[in-house]
């Protein structure tokens, strides 16, 4: 028998890994004929959609899917932000308690990989640049992918005849901005070449020669909408005065928004957010409409979800990054649409991203891995009145962790990383009564506190989280 090295083809770690999926193939059985796909739209707001209580952002095509299909009502992010997040979809198990941002690891066992091998042809469309920017790995387990150049601080063009123009005060012109100008600068001629028009028509593309493939998985991941928010000005201009001529704050820093946007300035950026939406929305429904005319919605299942949400004037603030996880950043949306099951249906329970993986085997007949932390979501689908949590939790690696039962939620920080909007390092909220989360009854919430902190422990202990990370939250008394 050979000798495998080391150094031939694949590590230890790799070729651990590679046993492993051998023996869930090897007991595998009773697959189903379905296609998945699924869509990732990174920074999406849950108000910011019609199917959940938005009324003055037009999101018709994500509405009429929502109606058709299944809407949770108490979906909560996992691992923040963009790329834990996608480690958690991808290997259905938390990141935030162990790493922060990163790419795939050798022995990690992914949704893509477990489906590619068996047998089904799988594949990955994507302009966010972090999958190559940054060390992002997270196409590797695909049949194959594409990646479209350009989004954000993508260093692509570095052509130095392209003259930029930015209404923006000089503070606001740094290098966060500077790659996405050029690039567009020389990319756009007509609304196609935005970004989310680009992932959608690739995806449509890839429908159009690849529907006959024999139950195939597609995961489409949009930065948009994202910042930066410069639609067609014709979108922005759906929510704002069509004269508006000042500032414009595409990306705007991540701070209060007072003492930094007039009034008049930040009704522009949540028009330009707004039309970042719709367009999104448009041509997210030019894809479904493509899926529905080839015949494939009796044999699909779509699911449409983001990463987290981000700060549109709630708190005062603008961004993501400085504050607690408040609602509006951590209470995401989710919606399945299934041939079978959920017509129509709106759910409760507490649901997260890390049950997309089970989710998808399960629907497609293969194996569910037992080490995973996520839970199918088919038993809901089906009709079936199950708890799969008591508990959410959610967080950033080294910053925050945080847990909600659906009627609190408790946001704890690190000692040395407090929140940078004046807030204490833990915050406790009632939710039915506090929905905007403007009383922190941590100091005056004994007992609930208590039950809260303890509630977040337990979870932690349940996944086996570092011991360390429970004595630097104070929760290992």
């Amino acid at each position: 028998m050979e000798v495998i090295k080391r150094n031939d083809y694949m590590d230890s770690a790799r070729l651990i890994n590679f046993i492993v999926e051998i023996l869930f193939d090897m007991e595998e059985g009773g697959e189903k004929a379905l296609n998945v796909i699924l869509i990732v739209c990174d920074t999406w707001r849950r108000d910011l959609m019609g199917c959940y209580g938005n009324d003055w952002i037009r999101t018709p095509n994500i509405d009429r899917i929502a109606k058709m299909g299944t809407v949770f009502e108490n979906c909560y992010c996992g691992s923040f932000p963009t790329l834990p997040n996608r480690r958690d979809i991808i290997t259905g198990r938390y990141e935030f308690p162990w790493r922060g941002w990163g790419p795939l690891e050798e022995n990690d066992i992914t949704l893509s990989g477990l489906i590619t091998r068996s047998g089904r042809i799988s594949y990955f469309i994507t302009d966010v640049y972090h999958h190559w920017r940054r060390g992002g790995n997270y196409w590797r387990d695909f049949s194959g992918f594409e990646l479209i150049r350009g989004q954000e601080r993508d260093n692509w063009i570095t052509d130095a005849d392209i003259e930029i123009d930015y209404p923006a005060p000089e503070y606001e012109k740094t290098e966060r901005i500077k790659p996405h100008l050029r690039n567009v600068k020389f990319l756009r001629k007509s609304e196609k070449d935005w970004f989310a028009p680009q992932v959608f028509s690739r995806a449509m593309r890839w429908i159009q020669h690849n529907a006959s493939h024999k139950d195939f998985f597609l995961m489409i991941d949009s930065f948009d909408p994202h910042e930066p928010w410069d639609p067609p000005r014709y979108y922005t201009n759906l929510y704002d005065d069509p004269n508006y001529d000042g500032y414009e704050y595409v990306t705007p820093s991540y701070r209060p928004i007072e003492g930094y946007l007039t009034e008049t300035e930040f009704k522009h950026v949540q028009a330009m957010y707004a039309g970042e939406i719709t367009m999104v929305d448009r041509w997210l429904g030019f894809f479904l409409e493509q899926v529905e005319i080839m015949g494939l919605m009796d044999k699909t299942m779509i699911i449409i979800t983001t990463d987290h949400g981000t700060y549109n004037g709630d708190h005062g603030q603008v961004g993501k990054l400085q504050t607690h996880m408040y609602q509006g950043i951590s209470h995401i949306p989710m919606i399945i649409w299934h041939p079978e099951f959920g017509h129509g249906e709106r759910l409760k329970q507490l649901v997260q991203p890390i049950d997309i993986f089970p989710t998808v085997l399960e629907a497609v007949g293969l194996k569910v891995p037992k080490n995973i932390h996520g839970k199918s979501l088919i038993p809901l689908l089906e009709g079936k009145d199950e708890e799969l949590r008591d508990a959410a939790i959610f967080g950033r690696f080294n910053f925050s962790y945080n847990v909600t039962d659906g009627e609190y939620v408790l946001y704890r920080w690190l000692p040395h990383t407090p929140p940078a909007d004046g807030m204490s390092k833990t915050a406790l909220f009632h939710l039915p009564s506090d929905p905007k989360e403007e009383n922190n009854i941590a100091e005056s919430d004994d007992k609930t506190l208590l039950r809260m902190q303890r509630l977040l422990k337990r979870k932690l202990e349940e996944i086996n989280a570092p011991q360390e990370l429970l004595k630097r939250l104070g929760l290992d008394k």
